[in-house]
């Protein structure tokens, strides 16, 4: 009997000590998990904007009557990624939280003859900040579609 109870007196403060390092353990999963989680769930919005920004390339019509022409299509299709719309209205908030248009690129692949064959879209420059670390996106997400629009070299961007 004298036995257990000195037993018991060594290990009295063990179950603190326990608790503790299980609880440490415990915090560092979860905050993993939900840093994990949150990045991916960013991750697969900024998937969406891009597969719709693309498909809506991919459809538009390619007009290039000058350069401006041009970069007024890139910027409804950035547009487009961004807010879900090729012209927005002021103050619309972006599908994805702190998404610019200056953080998509639009590259159009062009054949021989000068005609558009595929568009690539992708995220440039894009800063998840997650609750224990930040995570950096750039060329990633990115999509690459067959240009299937209509080809206007003549005509001008409305």
């Amino acid at each position: 009997m004298r036995f257990i109870g000195q037993r018991r007196a060594r290990q009295r403060g063990h179950a603190m000590i326990e608790l503790a390092v299980s609880a440490a353990v415990m915090v560092s999963c979860v905050a993993g998990t939900v840093q994990f989680g949150y990045t991916f769930y960013v991750y697969n919005q900024l998937v969406t904007a891009v597969g719709n920004g693309g498909r809506y390339a991919a459809m538009r019509t390619y007009r290039a009557a000058g350069s401006r022409d041009i970069e007024k299509g890139k910027e409804a299709i950035r547009n487009m990624v961004v807010f879900g719309d090729s012209r927005p209205a002021t103050g619309v908030a972006p599908q994805v939280a702190y998404l610019k248009p200056e953080q998509v690129q639009v590259d159009w692949v062009m054949d021989e003859s000068g005609k558009p064959a595929a568009v690539n879209v992708s995220i440039i420059d894009y800063t998840v900040d997650a609750a224990f670390g930040m995570f950096r996106f750039t060329g990633k997400p990115a999509v690459e579609y067959p240009f299937v629009g209509r080809f206007a070299p003549s005509e001008s961007e409305p």
